[in-house]
């Protein structure tokens, strides 16, 4: 970990007045919602056997909650809710991990997962049941929708329309799922989608 990376250096300031500067914004067009990243991801965060020892990026997770616990007592002041969103390159890529960090800052008052069920797809997680599972108590806070298919070993992702990626058999009974347990918070259309023609 660099000097640079640490709770209430430089570069951790500079982002806790951004964040101050976005509250600012949502204040003045009535967001409830602030959407936050967490930092650059590692791939492996944890294991078993050996890899505990030899493959595990040693420490990388443990540096985020301090770094992000600044930002609670932010949103608490200010009476905002962070929204964490699920990227496919920040330490927040699957539901695990974002319920993970929500659980160690004890923070679910404050901050909710910023779900992306199309980037379950990249990290292997399935979207739904087992990635909704692990959001749908208290934990979600906005859902953003599109379609992909994803080529983890090439590292390559596809957009697709809706309903013709991996996302397709599972965008009914999630639908479902939401309507069952009276979600009422946004779901929005993340437009990435082109036919190949760069007209978004």
């Amino acid at each position: 970990m660099s000097n640079e990376n640490r709770p209430g250096d430089a570069l951790h300031q500079k982002h806790m007045n951004a964040l101050n500067h976005v509250v600012d914004m949502a204040h003045v067009v009535g967001s409830p919602l602030v959407r936050m990243m967490t930092q650059k991801k590692e791939q492996i965060l944890r294991g078993h056997n050996g890899a505990e020892q030899w493959n595990v990026a040693k420490g990388a997770w443990d540096t985020m909650p301090p770094m992000i616990a600044p930002a609670m007592d932010v949103a608490r002041e200010a009476g905002v809710t962070l929204v964490v969103e699920r990227g496919n390159g920040t330490m927040v890529n699957s539901n695990y991990n974002a319920r993970k960090l929500i659980d160690e800052l004890d923070a679910k008052d404050t901050l909710k997962v910023l779900w992306d069920p199309a980037n379950n797809c990249w990290c292997h997680d399935l979207a739904y049941p087992d990635g909704y599972a692990m959001v749908r108590d208290g934990y979600l806070g906005h859902i953003q929708i599109k379609d992909v298919l994803v080529g983890s070993p090439r590292a390559t992702l596809t957009v697709k329309k809706m309903g013709e990626g991996q996302l397709a058999p599972l965008l009914a009974p999630l639908a479902k799922a939401l309507r069952r347990d009276s979600y009422d918070g946004v779901i929005s259309f993340e437009s990435v989608y082109h036919s190949g023609n760069g007209n978004f």
